[in-house]
């Protein structure tokens, strides 16, 4: 590809996308910031491939009223609808939509549809059974189209509603891929053909299956199992028997595990991993021998951030690039060459932009990017390495196309007690950090707690910073991505240094004058909204009110849940002991930090809310807080959202808290930075 289509196209690929699926390209209304409907407007480009020789690309387009996946040919210009779905055609309460495309080879195309309740009472009916994913294959040119694992009648087929789990394309065989199914006897792996659809049973059902390692020709070496909050990794002996060689803890709500399948080696036996082996401070990139049971040494690590991310080529014999996150994401190689590339697709967008390569051709002269950032709505993007050009495919979301965006800074500063910090301060559309001053504050702690922020789009800051208000976000110590040390800094902490570490930045915002001391309010969800709660509690003449979505106010009753919920011996309620405290060895010291059992000391108003499904922090944690608030005479409110677990919640739940939020801040710090109390659109 050398950008031709692009001109071709006009500003952006999108357009002849759009027009060949029959929707009209616009652009954005006007240059005002982001409202809500903007950032739920799903029409766009949902994802993007580029074949293996980097001529075709495939694209999936989300209209109102369907989806379609086009290919276009790069060097013709030649462009063609080969598939669309229509956003009922899987019944009255279903929404059908099309989630994922893949290439198989340059002539056959892979694309995952998904169907689910189109609203929350559809999920209480029969057609609940219905929902879920598929996976088809079809031709470049739009015929041969199948459904995969159609016709099959196997037990592990049985109840098994999501079909459409790609475990690997098989690049070595042309005509097959390798699939996990879920289904109700548990997880097993079948090989499929593309053509046919038919697939052979791989790896039978086991309940406590939760993934493999699989080596260059497909075939699985590492079975892990999970049970009780523990990750168990089982090897393949020669006799045919399962030996278990290593077990981790489950990291919950995180992306990165502690020790995670990366590719196989071209070395019989060897199989990359991303890990932080006993006695390394950073997760890294080693190679480690199954027979052997042993970890070779680091061959790629960095000196202050974990490695989150690597890909391996696809022979085995080499790390194409690996990825850490300082402020934004950064992408490196051990060959000097393919450092100098990923350097000069960076200098392409902002600095606060995160760059991530999700695909491309086999000779990687052309990479799919997908770009995202504070000022940066997500697109997917395509480098041409012979130009060093980059051409815009589309936005995720066209809505976003033209609106104001908000300018993240970053806030490095010092803790109380020496100990060096991260945070980022996100100001409205229009104002600089240089001329800031007497702004309404939004203190927004990250949930974990062992998780982290980062320079990104986030949809609840880009709200924020578009309704007028400044968002403060930082990484107290605990948060992970900084090294072992860091992360366990804040054992114990909750409540203490870690609320310290979020006070000492909003006092250093204060004296700095960039915000007004009169409006700041604290909002977190998770471990955010244990910090909120705890930041109402402990310092309350700080905030003039909290926002807590889904956190604990009852520490030893949200550790009586998890021993109940895991048990008592097991590696992650002995985490969570670690995190919070030995309710048996040390009770006072846990009553010590719970909002729960401080009312008295809060003076700002409350707003909780709650999914009353929620099986990581139980319902009854804000439901009681409510009631022990009710009692005390204390202004609270509780939204409860049902049907709703922890996260990941429905757009209609999404945006009915953003509003909520919105309305809380605007009663109780006033409304944004030149932001109309009466007239703004949310």
């Amino acid at each position: 590809m050398d950008g031709g289509l692009a001109r071709r196209c006009g500003k952006s690929l999108i357009a002849c996308l759009l027009s060949v699926a029959g929707s009209v390209v616009t652009e954005a209304a006007s240059p005002g910031p982001l409202t809500l409907d903007d950032l739920f407007d799903r029409k766009g480009v949902v994802d993007v491939a580029v074949s293996p020789s980097g001529r075709y690309l495939a694209g999936i387009v989300r209209q109102a009223d369907n989806d379609v996946v086009l290919v276009v040919d790069a060097e013709t210009g030649d462009h063609k609808v080969i598939a669309r779905v229509g956003l009922k055609d899987a019944g009255e309460h279903l929404e059908a939509r099309i989630t994922s495309v893949y290439w198989k080879s340059d002539d056959r195309i892979l694309f995952r549809s998904r169907a689910l309740p189109s609203d929350h009472a559809s999920r209480l009916l029969n057609s609940r059974k219905l929902a879920g994913t598929r996976l088809f294959s079809i031709k470049r040119d739009g015929s041969g189209l199948v459904r995969l694992l159609q016709s099959d009648h196997v037990d592990e087929l049985a109840f098994a509603f999501n079909l459409g789990e790609i475990r690997s394309l098989m690049p070595r065989d042309p005509e097959s891929i390798l699939m996990v199914v879920d289904g109700i006897n548990g997880r097993s792996l079948f090989k499929v053909n593309v053509v046919t659809g038919k697939g052979d049973l791989v790896e039978r059902a086991r309940d406590t299956v939760w993934d493999w390692w699989l080596d260059l020709d497909g075939n699985p070496v590492v079975r892990v199992d999970v049970s009780m909050g523990s990750l168990r990794f089982f090897r393949h002996d020669a006799d045919g028997s399962w030996k278990k060689f290593y077990s981790v803890r489950v990291r919950e709500l995180k992306e990165t595990q502690e020790y995670e399948p990366l590719g196989p080696s071209n070395k019989p036996g060897a199989f990359y991993v991303l890990a932080r082996p006993d006695g390394a401070e950073h997760r890294g990139v080693y190679l480690y021998d199954l027979a052997h049971e042993s970890f070779g040494p680091a061959l790629a690590e960095n000196s202050t951030y974990d490695i989150f991310e690597a890909e391996i080529s696809r022979g085995g014999e080499r790390i194409l690039r690996y990825c850490y996150v300082a402020h934004v994401r950064v992408c490196e190689s051990p060959d000097p060459a393919a450092s100098a590339r990923i350097a000069a697709v960076r200098r392409n967008f902002r600095e606060s932009a995160n760059v991530f390569v999700v695909g491309g051709s086999e000779d990687s002269q052309t990479l799919l990017l997908l770009i995202e950032g504070p000022s940066d709505p997500p697109g997917y993007y395509l480098f041409h390495a012979a130009t060093g050009k980059v051409d815009l495919i589309g936005l995720q979301q066209q809505a976003t196309a033209g609106k104001l965006m908000p300018a993240a800074n970053e806030l490095d500063y010092t803790a109380r007690d020496g100990t060096k910090l991260s945070g980022y301060l996100t100001l409205p559309p229009g104002v600089d950090l240089t001329e800031a001053a007497g702004l309404p504050l939004v203190v927004f702690p990250h949930g974990g707690p062992e998780a982290r922020d980062y320079l990104r789009f986030d949809y609840t800051v880009e709200y924020l910073a578009a309704r007028g208000y400044a968002v403060f976000q930082l990484n107290f110590r605990g948060s992970d991505g900084f090294g072992r040390k860091f992360a366990e800094s804040g054992y114990g902490q909750w409540g203490r240094r870690m609320q310290d570490d979020i006070t000492d930045g909003v006092k250093l915002l204060i004296a700095r004058k960039t915000v007004d001391p009169a409006r700041v309010c604290i909002v977190g969800a998770s471990y955010g909204g244990y910090a909120a709660l705890a930041g109402a509690t402990f310092t309350p003449e700080l905030y003039r009110c909290a926002v807590a979505i889904s956190g604990p106010a009852d520490l030893a009753g949200f550790l009586k849940y998890r021993r109940k919920l895991h048990g008592a011996n097991s590696e992650l309620y002995g985490y969570w002991k670690k995190q919070i405290g030995d309710p048996d060895v040390d009770p006072d010291r846990i009553a010590a930090i719970s909002p729960a059992l401080h009312i008295d000391q809060i003076n700002a108003p409350i707003l909780l809310v709650h999914g009353d499904q929620d099986d990581v922090v139980p319902y009854d944690q804000s439901a009681d807080f409510k009631r022990a608030l009710d009692k005390s005479g204390r202004k609270t409110e509780l939204i409860t959202l049902k049907d709703e677990g922890h996260s990941d919640w429905s757009d209609e739940d999404e945006q009915r808290v953003l509003q909520a939020v919105d309305a809380f801040l605007r009663k109780h710090i006033g409304p944004g930075h030149l932001v109309d109390a009466g007239t703004a659109k949310p």
